[in-house]
């Protein structure tokens, strides 16, 4: 049967993705082009494949039969070829799949791309907001290369590998003509809404403020630090944003900054990928590229 890699490869991430459009995305493909290698499997195989339903492309029971084994041997056809010759960024054409926190899109991808334009014009990298228990999941498939996430005082199972990225020390934006002061206290920290956005499961401000029986108000929850920015501009509201971040948006929108109470701990992150695959030359490559981003 004459079926390729980028074929069996469609059929399990529009099983992920339930939408032919963000399949194609993210196979770095037109939706036509998606859409004609979807009719000739259909065609191929007999079957339908994925139906359409109110909640996306849903699996056929084929299809579902069909998932485990397909996603096994691409996983093992991908090693075998990444273990066949050393990984040239210049030459070799290859997408890292990261789940990552806004941090990283934020600061650390507009540093990569120079790097990416320059030595290695055919690597891309495809971002995902994953839950935690699903980055887990896809990290020991092989679905993705690493999670870059907030660092947790949490035991790293013994099949994983954890690389400290950097500390950020956090600080506060608000409205350039917000009445606060430079400096805050607790009292003002505590009195002043927050426009927060949840990095991790645990917060090292909440757990600070935990410890001293506290807790402060949240005013607003937003799951992008620009867009947090944006909405501080316009508000009385108070951010805590990790210092590079800070620095960045106040240079694009009408905010100032401002010290937190002594004692906020720092946003500590870290890159965790699994053994299974680390040790693939393309990967220690990336690992490598995002280490030295300070």
């Amino acid at each position: 049967m004459d079926i390729d890699i980028q074929q069996l490869r469609l059929l399990t991430v529009l099983a992920e993705e339930g939408n032919l459009s963000r399949a194609a995305d993210k196979l770095f493909m037109s939706q036509s082009a998606a859409s004609h290698i979807l009719a000739k499997l259909r065609q191929r195989l007999d079957d339908p494949l994925f139906v359409k339903t109110r909640m996306g492309m849903e699996p056929s029971p084929l299809t579902l039969s069909l998932l485990p084994d397909l996603q096994k041997g691409l996983n093992s056809i991908e090693m075998a070829l990444s273990r066949a010759k050393p990984f040239n960024p210049v030459l070799d054409a290859k997408t890292f799949n990261v789940a990552a926190v806004d941090y990283f899109e934020f600061f650390a991808l507009p540093q990569l791309v120079p790097v990416l334009e320059k030595e290695a014009p055919n690597v891309r990298i495809a971002i995902e907001i994953l839950p935690e228990k699903r980055q887990r999941e896809r990290l020991e498939s092989g679905d993705i290369e690493m999670i870059i996430s907030v660092d947790q005082p949490s035991t790293v199972p013994k099949y994983y590998q954890r690389y400290d990225w950097l500390d950020d020390p956090l600080v506060g934006i608000v409205a350039e003509g917000s009445h606060l002061p430079e400096a805050l206290t607790l009292k003002q920290f505590l009195e002043t809404p927050h426009i927060h956005l949840p990095n991790a499961s645990t917060d090292p401000i909440d757990d600070w403020l935990l410890q001293q029986h506290q807790a402060r108000q949240i005013a607003m929850i937003v799951q992008s630090y620009a867009i947090g920015g944006m909405v501080t501009a316009k508000s009385s509201y108070l951010m805590c944003v990790p210092s590079r971040i800070a620095t960045s948006l106040l240079t694009m929108l009408p905010l100032r900054q401002v010290a937190l109470p002594d004692g906020v701990p720092p946003l500590k992150l870290s890159l965790t990928t699994h053994h299974r695959f680390d040790n693939q030359d393309s990967v220690q490559w990336l690992i490598r590229q995002i280490l030295t981003l300070k």
